[in-house]
């Protein structure tokens, strides 16, 4: 797994830390790319979501809504779920009701680069007291880590 994406090393690298308890968002997801290999261009909000439907990835991904942010975050899908529970789209499960309206992933996909894309072209990748901007501190640290 030694070409694995940049994000999936940050979504990885995170969960296995504990430095998060839902998920992540997507800007902070791609925009982690800016950090650990600058050289390097930011995927686009489209092309994560066809390589997180992908089911050759090695880990489940799961999406949900984070209250405590009102975002949607990206996590590791837990493999003690019983996953016939939830609705999935190849790789990607969703593990909550928030787009219990939708029923096709192109249509999560327009969602998802509506509210993303023009974020991370901004570089505002991390959202802090429901204000987007860019990674703070702690977080440039944390993503250091995997240099």
């Amino acid at each position: 797994m030694e070409n694995k994406s940049p994000w999936l090393k940050v979504l990885s690298h995170f969960d296995g830390k504990g430095y998060f308890s839902n998920g992540l968002t997507i800007p902070f997801l791609l925009g982690a790319t800016s950090i650990i290999s600058p050289e390097d261009e930011i995927m686009s909000v489209e092309e994560f979501v066809s390589e997180i439907i992908d089911e050759s990835l090695p880990i489940k991904i799961s999406i949900q809504s984070c209250g405590n942010i009102g975002e949607y975050v990206i996590g590791i899908f837990d493999k003690e779920s019983p996953a016939e529970l939830y609705t999935n789209f190849g790789n990607l499960y969703i593990t909550d009701n928030s787009f219990s309206k939708i029923d096709t992933i192109d249509t999560i996909r327009k969602v998802l680069v509506d509210d993303y894309q023009n974020k991370i072209d901004d570089g505002l990748f991390s959202i802090n007291d429901r204000e987007w901007g860019n990674y703070s501190q702690k977080d440039k640290d944390r993503l250091a880590e995997l240099k």
